[in-house]
């Protein structure tokens, strides 16, 4: 479907901002006199800004608006620096190059826009406001756009939207403040003029302010705390300005005395929000009310973004955040509308084609088919038939030469595990130690499948604990024997009595079934048979 680009005339104005998973959407409408009318606001979920869009695109009429997006936090970058030495037209460009080192992403593609501060305010030099957005952050919000067939007007930031509504309530030549609760933040911002001359974030989130008596009471007095110390701050670097009030936006939940408890902490006058004075809500109908006493900070977002509109701010600077070499967003050109049309008409000719290829290939397959029928007739006649004598020998000499492989793969096997050495034999005696029992001579034959093992000890009890504890060896482990002879070891005078010497024999694992412990308690016994025959000879 092909989406033509609308015209903005700026009568009716639709913001909206996306916090989370959470949309918020306004429309504005400007009459030539009286203040300006909502006509909706609109709440939704969507992860995302392009399922944010589609969702408010199903649920209102966005052809024909002025499109304004708020852009969330984190999704730009605010920093405040002295304006640079040249001129305003070549304010961005110096910029980049000025902050190039103080973001963590790449500032030459950035969008960027920047706001000054009036420098009659300033006790020192002149100061310049910069907000950066992404390339790979605009790229996404600008195709959510664009997907949809739409465009935005303007991209903003809650710093100037809140900016809009705070200058409404301004008391002639002197500044006024306006502090919002946000769902992960608060900001405070304070205008002179319409003009922006301070924002700061408060690190205070919405539930700890709606929460119960004691976490509300700690984070109001938080809140209150920076509040103080950027009002000080805000003295000291504009020390001509008067600040005469602050304006507070109490969040729905937020108790009856929250404005109290602030007014008891913070020296400046403080008065309680009332959208009603600078909009007509009554297309709202029910919700007009909780909207004008207790707007949320998105809401007050959208609101205030639609206020760029207003035509007591013609002279205010807003920022645009747009690149305007993007070909996206804009109305395409004659020639780009002829280009459409012919593209069509190629969709159109290659729709026809591709229907002619899809009939010429259902033949294929049918042809495809009947030659497979055919190739499985042929098989089924060659199984008929009987074998050649040529065909019986070869597959006979087939079976013996797997049969050599076969004999072949073992032999190499053995020899393989034969030169991987006798080390693993000798590490494993030499781990498994036991009392009164000790090893003097080990004989491997080939690959291990025989093995000798030789040794004394001076008390015959103590071999099988020893045989069983080296059992657990890798190499001993599973091991049966064939033979295991005991004999006392004659002569050597007193350093050989009582000593008796072993040899243990060792076959296959399926030549036998004598364990290592067995073998053992068998010859311990004919030991002690020995020993007691001789005692009665004797």
């Amino acid at each position: 479907m092909l989406f033509r680009r609308q015209s903005h005339d700026g009568s009716q104005w639709v913001t909206t901002i996306q916090e989370g998973s959470a949309v918020h959407a306004a429309q504005v409408a400007y009459n030539p006199e009286g203040r300006p009318c909502v006509n909706w606001l609109w709440q939704g979920e969507a992860e995302g800004v392009g399922a944010g869009l589609r969702a408010l695109q199903a649920a209102k009429r966005l052809r024909g608006c002025s499109l304004v997006g708020v852009l969330s936090r984190q999704h730009y970058r605010m920093l405040a620096t002295d304006t640079p030495d040249v001129p305003q037209a070549d304010w961005r460009d110096a910029m980049r190059w000025h902050l190039k080192e103080q973001v963590d992403f790449p500032v030459e593609d950035a969008v960027l826009d920047v706001l000054g501060v009036p420098q009659s305010t300033l006790r020192s030099n002149s100061a310049v406001m910069s907000f950066l957005v992404p390339r790979v952050d605009y790229t996404t919000v600008e195709l959510a756009a664009d997907d949809l067939g739409l465009s935005w007007t303007a991209l903003d930031v809650p710093e100037t939207a809140l900016r809009n509504l705070c200058g409404l309530a301004e008391d002639g030549e002197k500044a006024h403040a306006l502090m919002v609760f946000g769902e992960t933040h608060g900001m405070l911002v304070i205008t002179l003029k319409g003009e922006l001359l301070m924002a700061r974030h408060i690190e205070v989130t919405l539930s700890a302010v709606t929460g119960d008596d004691e976490t509300r009471g700690a984070a109001l007095s938080r809140a209150a705390l920076e509040i103080l110390r950027t009002v000080d701050t805000f003295e000291r670097m504009h020390s001509q300005v008067h600040l005469s009030a602050m304006t507070v936006a109490l969040p729905p939940g937020c108790g009856e005395g929250a404005l109290e408890m602030l007014s008891e902490l913070i020296y400046v006058p403080l008065n309680a929000l009332d959208l009603r004075l600078w909009f007509d809500l009554d297309q709202l109908g029910e919700q007009a009310h909780t909207v004008a006493q207790s707007p949320t900070f998105s809401e007050l977002c959208v609101l205030g973004a639609a206020l760029r509109a207003h035509p007591d701010f013609a002279e205010r600077t807003q920022l645009q955040l747009l690149d305007p070499n993007s070909v996206l967003g804009q109305a395409p050109p004659w020639g780009a509308l002829l280009g459409v049309r012919v593209a069509a008409g190629v969709l159109g000719l290659g729709l026809v084609t591709g229907l002619g290829l899809r009939a010429a290939a259902s033949t294929l397959t049918t042809r495809a088919a009947a030659t497979e029928q055919e190739i499985n007739v042929l098989r089924m006649a060659a199984a008929a038939n009987p074998a050649s004598p040529t065909v019986k020998e070869l597959e006979g000499l087939r079976q013996k030469e797997a049969q050599q492989r076969q004999v072949q793969d073992a032999l190499q096997g053995s020899m393989i595990w034969a030169s991987q050495g006798y080390s693993d034999y000798l590490m494993a005696l030499g781990r498994q130690t036991y009392p009164g029992v000790w090893i003097t001579g080990l004989h491997v034959v080939g690959d291990g499948s025989d093995i000798v093992l030789t040794g004394r000890t001076v008390s015959v009890s103590a071999l099988p604990n020893y045989l069983q504890k080296l059992g657990v060896e890798e190499r001993f482990k599973g091991r049966r024997f064939a033979q295991l002879d005991m004999n006392a070891v004659e002569g050597g005078g007193a350093m050989t009595e009582g000593v008796v010497q072993f040899t243990l024999k060792g076959i296959r694992k399926d030549q036998g079934d004598t364990t290592t412990r067995e073998a053992a308690l068998r010859a311990v016994r004919r030991a002690s048979e020995e020993a007691s025959r001789e005692a009665h000879g004797k």
